[in-house]
């Protein structure tokens, strides 16, 4: 067998191929965290208008708690005109993690050598990125089913008036009770999701430490059975006297192990930058924990985290394993194809030797 069929680095890196669910994991956690990012400047943004209507359109912390019924009203109208960008992010989010979910597993598979080492991290790796794709999946779409649904009940259903009969219309111009009830339904949903963003951040921490380790501890040699050198004696020939025995110690001592360096799987900067990725997450999941403590300093903390992460380093690091992963897969193939093959000369060679008579050491 050539050596150039196991030994193909410089023909893969001429010929390489990025891979493409990173890329598209990539597009869509960028395009997910910068509409949200709209989303929120449009809903926090503060309105110049000088009229009573326009000043209820403004975002007000105080009137908010107070659920003022005029105030929600105004601010679900509002809602509805963003809730396609709203949507759109949510959708975005849950491709960004079905995508990512396929890579991160590879990358596990690749890393436990098809799982022979280290089998318990890389199983962890693989359930994290599971886990995670599945319920922020399931998170957004419900995220979306739950937002059209209040905003049907906001846009057609009777949220004003629900002290009085409805056949007296004229008794009083509305207690807003619907309204109220609406809006603290929303907030319970918000409160719920802030949790899976939360568990999206552990998950993340997870994934960066636990790839980060792996190729810290992979090995860096490994021997290589092949054939020793041949040693001639100066006086030109053999001694006599060892008869037969010299002549067996010299086939045992015919092979010879050769320490040969492994190459890593994923390069020494890039689990060094996916362990930073991963602090960022670990942050913003701190920040998130924190957020009823003092929602309004560690909710700054969670949303500048969040921003940095999503829109720059998360991006960037599934660029860089979209461009590296296909090289690790390749060697790793390579490798099993290797292996494959000296064991099935190993068992042809095992079974002549019994064949005849003789034993296989």
């Amino acid at each position: 067998m050539p050596s150039t069929y196991f030994n193909s680095s410089q023909h893969v890196r001429r010929h390489h191929v990025w891979d493409l669910k990173c890329f598209a994991a990539a597009a869509c956690f960028l395009t997910s965290n910068i509409l949200f990012i709209v989303h929120g400047m449009l809903t926090m943004r503060e309105s110049k208008g000088e009229n009573e209507l326009e000043s209820y359109s403004a975002f007000s912390m105080e009137k908010w708690q107070q659920l003022d019924p005029i105030y929600i009203k105004e601010q679900w109208r509002r809602r509805d005109e963003m809730r396609p960008v709203m949507m759109t992010a949510a959708l975005f989010g849950a491709m960004a993690w079905f995508w990512l979910m396929v890579p991160i597993v590879q990358a596990a598979w690749v890393l436990s050598k098809g799982g022979t080492r280290a089998v318990g991290p890389h199983c962890l790796l693989a359930g994290l990125a599971i886990c995670g794709g599945i319920i922020e999946l399931l998170a957004r779409l419900l995220t979306v089913g739950m937002t059209n649904a209040a905003s049907w009940m906001a846009k057609d259903f009777n949220l004003e008036n629900w002290t009085e009969p409805a056949w007296y219309e004229n008794s009083s111009d509305g207690d807003g009770t619907g309204w109220r009830v609406l809006e603290m339904i929303a907030v319970t949903t918000q409160g719920m999701l802030l949790w899976v963003d939360a568990f999206e951040a552990m998950a993340l921490f997870g994934i960066m430490f636990v790839i980060f380790y792996s190729v810290a501890t992979e090995p860096r040699f490994k021997l290589v059975r092949g054939a020793a050198p041949t040693i001639v004696a100066e006086d030109g020939g053999a001694d006599e006297a060892s008869g037969a025995e010299g002549g067996a110690e010299s086939e045992t001592d015919s092979t010879t192990t050769t320490r040969v360096a492994i190459e890593r799987s994923f390069s020494k900067c890039f689990i060094w930058f996916g362990l930073l990725v991963g602090l960022l997450a670990g942050v913003d999941f701190l920040a998130d924990c924190l957020r009823f403590v003092n929602w309004k300093v560690f909710g700054t903390v969670a949303m500048t985290t969040n921003v940095v992460l999503g829109v720059v380093f998360l991006p960037l690091w599934l660029l860089c394993l979209g461009y590296q992963l296909p090289l690790a897969t390749h060697r790793f193939e390579n490798e099993m194809r290797k292996e494959a093959i000296l064991a099935r000369g190993r068992g042809e060679e095992e079974a002549a030797l019994k064949s005849s008579g003789g034993e296989f050491l």
